[in-house]
């Protein structure tokens, strides 16, 4: 599998951190699973955040902080940080996805009972097991060979895997492998331009906007 679309920086530092959305940790953690250059990236950025806590630990601390850190167990807060973090894990799946999303997916990625949106563009909810409050959406896509996604942009942050088959749009092509970590910047049109479905794993932390106005009513019937 040759991979060309990569997560970004700030996004996988994020996701480091244990700051990042469920929606989107859960994106990243499945092309982590399948891309040795952004898990060498992830392995890097930990040791880094290692290191500045190390040294943190060891600096003087004053009265009031010394205090502060007696009540506060160590790594408390870390961890509740990375608590709904997908478990690092490499390789696919017997359901033909890469293992971080096999557990939310409910039945092979050839047997998923997929819901129309519009002709030619179908989904699939996926559930998150994070906090009720958190805004975003986690979701399989599928384009049917040919069709056209309705012209958006980004109220927030998406990012988009492809699982199988291939879009193209103003910022390239995207295969198999391939990520896109988009931002409210970004206004694009992706187009399935393979004889096969293009079947995306898709995260929002805020609602899409649709170009034009016939778009626009359907953004109640996308729920994106």
């Amino acid at each position: 599998m040759s991979i060309r679309h990569h997560i970004g920086d700030d996004t996988l530092m994020a996701y480091v951190n244990g700051t990042l959305a469920e929606s989107l940790s859960v994106v990243v953690a499945t092309h982590l699973a399948i891309c040795p250059k952004c898990r060498k990236s992830a392995e890097l950025m930990e040791d880094m955040a290692g290191l500045l806590l190390m040294e943190t630990e060891t600096a003087s601390l004053s009265a009031a902080e010394e205090a502060m850190a007696e009540t506060i167990p160590v790594g408390v807060l870390q961890e509740d940080r990375i608590l709904d973090r997908p478990k690092k894990t490499q390789g696919y799946s017997n359901t033909g996805v890469p293992m971080p999303l096999a557990d939310r997916m409910p039945a092979a990625l050839d047997d998923i009972p997929w819901r129309t949106l519009i002709p030619g563009i179908s989904h699939y909810p996926l559930p998150r097991t994070g906090s009720s409050k958190e805004k975003g959406t986690l979701r399989l896509l599928k384009i049917a060979p040919g069709k056209t996604m309705p012209e958006h942009s980004h109220t927030g942050q998406e990012l988009t895997l492809i699982l199988r088959g291939s879009y193209i749009d103003d910022l390239g092509r995207f295969q198999a492998g391939d990520l896109a970590d988009l931002d409210s910047d970004t206004l694009h049109q992706p187009v399935a331009d393979t004889a096969e479905d293009c079947i995306c794993l898709i995260a929002t932390n805020a609602p899409l906007k649709f170009s034009g106005f016939f778009s626009r009513l359907l953004q109640p019937v996308f729920g994106i």
